[in-house]
């Protein structure tokens, strides 16, 4: 599902990008994009956050 439009980024492109991320703005450079409407910023944050939140054995689970 399009998470992004204006950049036309999926979710598992962004929560790929998300895993480590410490900023929205690194996730974004990590694909090679820039943020421009701002709607997805939320969405792109609540990927990080939930990134942070995964064990370990949970990250190796989801690959």
């Amino acid at each position: 599902m399009y998470v992004c439009i204006c950049n036309a980024l999926k979710d598992r492109q962004l929560s790929a990008a998300a895993d480590g991320a410490k900023s929205v703005g690194e996730v974004f450079r990590r694909c090679e994009a820039r943020p421009q409407c701002g709607k997805c910023l939320p969405d792109v944050a609540k990927m990080i956050e939930d990134a942070r939140a995964q064990t370990p054995a949970m990250r190796l689970a989801a690959q």
